[in-house]
């Protein structure tokens, strides 16, 4: 007498990873307190790159490494050399006068002082990306605009703001020098995050059919 083959089990569906709301929301609201400040203490010709990259920076990441974090470490080490690039970028603009030189080139009636410049763009700003680096490797999602944020941001608009601006100028302009190392960065970590939330997907879709 036959036996009917034993049924086999199901294969285990893993759970879909679920997109944290709270994380967009929170996200929007420090995007918006951002912009805000840098429309109060800058000079309003200074706030506005950053004010756009950061709305597009938002864009991106709803688009890629919300739903999927980052993981790679290669990523978030791309990140890290950015920032420590950025303090030393930052610390040409100081001492060739970059808030003073930025004020007067646009002849704004708000002075943009070396204290507000430290506090905001200097001690503040690397604060937060430092805390978004730790994030990150927990795949914290708020972290990851953070990411976004600075490769848009704080790289790539601003190193092309730094080649434009000597123009401006009629020659050197602080910052100028160390511009091409925040567009090289820049790209590289745009290429990584993008590549990174490629594979995140894939393996998202075809990680239940493997397993």
């Amino acid at each position: 007498m036959e036996h009917p083959p034993a049924e086999t089990a199901p294969a285990p569906i893993r759970p879909r990873e679920r997109t944290e709301r709270v994380s967009a929301v929170v996200a929007a609201l420090v995007m918006t307190g951002f912009c805000v400040t840098l429309v109060v203490v800058w000079p309003w010709q200074g706030a506005i790159p950053p004010i756009v990259a950061a709305v597009v920076a938002y864009v991106a990441w709803l688009k890629t490494n919300y739903a999927h974090p980052v993981r790679s470490r290669r990523v978030i080490a791309a990140y890290l050399c950015a920032v420590a690039f950025q303090l030393i970028h930052m610390s040409e603009e100081y001492l060739a006068g970059f808030p003073h030189d930025f004020a007067d080139l646009f002849d704004t009636s708000q002075d943009w002082t070396e204290k507000s410049f430290l506090l905001a763009a200097v001690f503040y700003m690397s604060a937060v990306l430092c805390l978004a680096g730790a994030g990150a490797l927990y795949q914290i999602r708020v972290a990851n605009y953070a990411l976004w944020f600075y490769a848009l941001g704080l790289g790539l608009v601003n190193a092309i703001a730094h080649f434009v601006l000597p123009f401006l100028e009629g020659g050197y302009f602080p910052g100028l020098y160390t511009a091409f190392g925040h567009f090289v960065m820049s790209v590289l970590l745009i290429y990584f995050l993008v590549q990174e939330s490629r594979r995140l997907k894939a393996e998202a879709a075809t990680g239940p059919a493997a397993a």
